[in-house]
């Protein structure tokens, strides 16, 4: 009887050994299954993912160099290489197929690399074509605005002075508003904007800022219009020297003028030319500011023509004040405000741009900036010697070599 209970019990075990690999064959069957299910989940949420986020950027490192002290792009007799240095990371983030989020995140050599949030914002194209921007955007009052940083995109080593740095603000936080209408082979684009603003490193601030533009182009020529105003409030700041004693000087800010909610305005226009060979570029600008600050003009024209990866370019700018006699030094305050705002000036470039490799040009450019018209030439480091009623510098010369690059 034992015998036949362990003869049995045998003959069961082995019975179920066919069940058991039947089960663990299922199982693991099942879970196969189950993990080539998740990893067809992540695959789809990767490449949904990447279709909703983009990153790209750019970055510019240069040296400059002056004959001199005078100022001009903030180059001085010693080797720079931080003042147009600088990098920038973006990121574009697609919400709905009519709605994306903007991050441009800017790092500045001249500013020591401090990071700040030159675009952030929300922008959702209507059905009808009408597209509105909302958050900190960029102020579009130059053909280059949007590409201000993006030095890959510019021809010149840097867009011209005497043009570009007549407007100590870049961005704004507000709204805008845009619509394009589309020809057989050309653009015409129209937007508004509105919003506040600050001079970056003063104390000066934008309010109840307005402005539109226009713009045409069939990709080969591009025409621009533009105005736009907005209330200034604030005081007007400059560094000057003071003597303590024979041979020992300090530095010390001065308050040139207190802007009390003034009214200022800009109206440009600007035309381009590109062929795939021949480049050529033509901006003008005024600027007008109510109270004692000075009214300014100024243009620039560049023409340049591409050989295979080289592009050599030539630049003529200028910048004048216009209403100096409007400003008589009637007081002690008057005539320290001429000194320091009466500005005028020539600037002259000869550049050349190299394709080096893809997304990389290097360019060399050499400017020679003269006409001051017994002013500082708008150059902030250009002193006035009351001794001999003359400027130090009345002309200067500056060396760039950079490398702009995307990514």
């Amino acid at each position: 009887m034992q015998f036949n209970l362990k003869v049995l019990s045998v003959a069961i075990s082995m019975a179920m050994v066919p069940s058991l690999a039947t089960a663990d064959e299922a199982a693991d069957a099942k879970i196969a299954k189950l993990e080539q299910q998740v990893q067809t989940l992540q695959a789809q949420q990767n490449a949904s993912l990447a279709d909703k986020v983009k990153f790209n950027g750019f970055i510019s490192g240069a040296y400059i160099s002056s004959d001199n002290d005078a100022g001009y792009n903030g180059a001085d007799s010693s080797a720079d290489f931080s003042e147009d240095s600088k990098l920038g990371l973006q990121g574009t983030f697609n919400i709905s197929d009519n709605t994306q989020a903007v991050l441009q995140l800017m790092m500045r050599g001249k500013y020591d690399w401090e990071v700040e949030a030159e675009w952030a914002y929300l922008s959702h194209r209507f059905e009808n074509g009408i597209k509105v921007r909302g958050g900190k955007l960029r102020v579009p009052l130059f053909m280059y605005s949007d590409y201000l940083d993006v030095g890959y995109a510019q021809p010149f080593a840097r867009p011209p002075q005497e043009v570009y740095g007549a407007i100590p603000f870049s961005s704004y936080t507000g709204a805008g508003v845009s619509y394009d209408v589309e020809y057989d082979d050309s653009t015409l684009t129209m937007q508004a904007f509105g919003g506040e603003s600050k001079v970056k490193n003063t104390a000066v601030e934008l309010s109840n800022l307005m402005g539109a533009n226009v713009s045409w182009t069939d990709e080969i020529w591009t025409l621009r219009a533009v105005y736009a105003q907005a209330q200034l409030d604030g005081p007007v700041v400059t560094e000057v020297t003071v003597p303590l004693a024979p041979g020992v000087d300090t530095q010390a800010n001065y308050t040139l003028l207190e802007l009390n909610n003034d009214k200022g305005s800009f109206v440009g226009v600007g035309a381009s030319y590109d062929n795939g060979e021949v480049i050529a570029i033509s901006e003008w600008t005024r600027s007008e500011i109510d109270n004692a600050y000075p009214d300014i003009d100024s243009g620039y024209l560049t023409l340049g023509y591409r050989i295979k990866a080289f592009t050599p370019y030539v630049t003529v700018a200028y910048s004048k004040t216009q209403d100096n006699e409007d400003r008589l030094p009637l007081s002690t305050a008057a005539a320290t405000q001429m000194i320091a705002f009466n500005a005028e000036r020539m600037a002259y470039s000869l550049g050349l741009r190299w394709d080096a490799i893809d997304n990389v040009a290097i360019k060399f450019d050499v400017t020679y900036a003269d006409d001051f018209g017994n002013t500082s030439g708008g150059l902030d480091t250009n002193s006035f010697d009351a001794s001999t009623g003359k400027f130090a510098y009345d002309d200067t010369l500056i060396y760039t070599v950079k490398f702009d690059a995307v990514f």
